[in-house]
């Protein structure tokens, strides 16, 4: 077998077991999310999960080292399409550009079931030193940064990391305070808290 063939055929085998990991996690992820809806976050039982999905316990420590990061990867899920339409806007303004990003979220959020969206939105708090590992608006918001620091608009005494991190806990934080609150009532409020944040990021 010519070296060629052979590689070709280990970077399938790859793929093939990335695939399942992947097929797994979304099984587990489903299982785990029609637990959560049927009786609570807190009352979900990893037994049923894990039977739900066909898997064994230490698969779902393996994929989610605990429910509350089932609840990170749907907030991550729910990020992604926000995230999509922001990375078209890296060139505004840092006002326009983060009330854009909040009546993004206020769009994403308002669909979503309150009682697991809390728990998630809870969860942040817990695990703020994650928030960067791939989360898809961390990422966006840091690109914009980048180029915000670069053209001068905002200060370069924090690096993009850091001001991602100011930004995007605080706006989550007050979705958790405030759901239930009017939809216009609660894009007043965000719009406000983005009005001193870009205050005190200004050059």
């Amino acid at each position: 077998m010519s070296p060629n063939v052979e590689g070709e055929r280990l970077e399938e085998g790859r793929k093939s077991r990335n695939e399942q990991r992947l097929e797994t996690r979304s099984r587990l992820f489903a299982a785990s999310m029609t637990e959560f809806r049927r009786v609570g976050v807190q009352a979900t039982q990893i037994e049923d999960i894990i039977r739900a999905a066909g898997v064994a316990r230490g698969t779902f420590y393996n994929h989610f080292p605990t429910k509350e990061h089932v609840l990170l990867e749907y907030l991550d899920r729910l990020q992604q399409g926000a995230a999509a339409r922001l990375a078209e806007c890296t060139e505004e303004a840092p006002r326009p550009f983060f009330r854009n990003a909040v009546d993004v979220l206020l769009e994403v959020v308002a669909k979503e079931e309150p009682t697991i969206l809390r728990e998630a939105l809870s969860a942040i708090s817990r695990h703020v030193e994650e928030i960067g590992d791939g989360a898809p608006l961390y990422s966006g918001m840091t690109e914009f940064f980048e180029a915000a620091q670069a053209r001068g608009d905002i200060r370069s005494d924090l690096t993009p990391s850091e001001l991602s991190i100011a930004f995007l806990p605080g706006v989550f934080g007050l979705l958790l305070l405030r759901l239930g609150t009017p939809e216009s009532e609660l894009r007043a409020t965000l719009h406000h808290a983005v009005d001193v944040f870009v205050r005190g990021i200004a050059p």
